[in-house]
């Protein structure tokens, strides 16, 4: 009688976790996929959608004004507030821009907490993509010194544009285009006398817009250049 055949050894396979592996990187790869298309969701359209979801309920589905989940370009800036008291000298000078202002058009003068800004219409400034500083910006900008000079006030120019893209020799973008249009405006202030340890300028393209760049109106509206009149601080001032 035979004895019975031994079963030779299994071989061990050693490269099961191979299988294991490739479902965790295909299950990585899939994460990393829903994540970019959650990430690509046009911000407009939401913007709309929430917008007529809330007056279709009678409800704000987005109250927290600071913290929407919308991001930083489609943010509108706060709303000015004007009950807020301003510093005695920057109330003496809103009292006499605002009677100024009735003289000059384009001329908006706007309590922003406790900052003044002066609202520029951009047409009247600069035509368009250049910053070549128009004669009535000139003029009005000479009108409005009389105001500044005598006053202990720091002065930011900041240039605003809509969100139409731009590309010329001169100009690769609008950021580059309202920041030269700032410091055009605030080298014309320095002509005018204001000491420029008083003054300072920004860009800021179409990232701050305060109307929708979804219609020519806001367009327009967009396109502006500021004046951000606040109390000087002394030098030493931390």
């Amino acid at each position: 009688m035979h004895g019975r055949k031994k079963k030779p050894p299994e071989h061990v396979n050693h490269e099961r976790w191979l299988v294991s592996y490739a479902d965790f990187i295909t299950l990585l790869f899939a994460f990393f996929v829903v994540m970019f298309a959650v990430s690509q969701v046009d911000s407009k359209r939401l913007g709309r959608f929430t917008e007529a979801f809330s007056k279709a309920v009678g409800e704000d589905i987005l109250p927290g004004r600071g913290d929407t989940i919308l991001p930083d370009e489609v943010r509108k800036p706060p709303e000015p507030i004007g009950d807020q008291k301003l510093p005695p000298e920057l109330e003496q000078v809103r009292l006499k821009l605002l009677a100024l202002a009735e003289t000059l058009k384009g001329l908006q003068v706007i309590q922003r907490r406790n900052e003044l800004v002066l609202r520029l219409s951009d047409n009247i400034f600069f035509e368009s993509g250049d910053d070549q500083i128009k004669a009535p910006a000139v003029a009005m900008l000479h009108a409005l010194t009389p105001e500044l000079l005598p006053r202990k006030l720091d002065v930011r120019v900041e240039g605003h544009t809509d969100d139409r893209p731009i590309r010329t020799a001169r100009f690769r973008s609008k950021w580059e285009l309202s920041t030269a249009r700032a410091t055009v405006v605030l080298a014309r202030l320095a002509s005018e006398g204001i000491a420029p340890q008083r003054l300072s300028a920004a860009g800021y393209g179409e990232f701050r817009p305060i109307a929708s760049n979804d219609t020519d109106d806001g367009r327009r509206q967009n396109r502006r250049v500021d004046l951000i009149l606040d109390v000087s601080l002394p030098p030493d001032t931390p």
